[in-house]
């Protein structure tokens, strides 16, 4: 990737990899923090980038950053970080009601990456299984238990939310 190439790519992906990183951390200043942090990484880790796919190699890197700032601020839950969902709307719009951020909250670490992953962002089993480094199969079975845990979090069936 050369300067063009970040540059491109900052343009491209820094709104779509701010919205997953605030809404993995549901703060706004260690959200721009990471997102900053990936692009920086990325320029320096660009030697062993195999060129293939930018999206989901940049996100990658912004999991295993924010599951790195998590371990480091000790955040056992995404639930205490933000309860009120103003802040939300109040510092950026992530295209959320309160609603599902509420119920996204609920989830664990993975299962909100997961869900995220898959609906948001439309990612395939494969895509995902590399991005959060599972195998499909258990990817798969995640998947179909974080579905049923926001359906009951939203109190709705799961077609109605799927």
């Amino acid at each position: 990737m050369s300067e063009f190439d970040l540059e491109e790519a900052v343009h491209i992906y820094g709104p779509k990899l701010f919205r997953y990183v605030y809404t993995l951390l549901c703060n706004y200043q260690d959200a721009e923090d990471i997102v900053q942090d990936v692009f920086i990484s990325a320029y320096q880790g660009q030697a062993g980038f195999d060129g293939k796919n930018v999206s989901a190699w940049l996100y990658k890197i912004a999991y295993n950053k924010c599951i790195d700032h998590m371990r480091r601020n000790k955040m056992v839950s995404f639930q205490e970080l933000h309860e009120d969902t103003s802040i939300v709307e109040q510092n950026y719009d992530t295209g959320y009601s309160p609603v599902i951020i509420s119920a996204l909250r609920q989830l664990s670490n993975e299962d909100r990456a997961i869900v995220l992953g898959r609906i948001t962002e439309s990612l395939s089993y494969t895509e995902l299984a590399d991005r959060l480094c599972m195998t499909e199969c258990v990817l798969r079975k995640r998947y179909e238990r974080a579905k049923k845990k926001l359906a009951e979090n939203l109190q709705l069936t799961e077609r109605e939310v799927f």
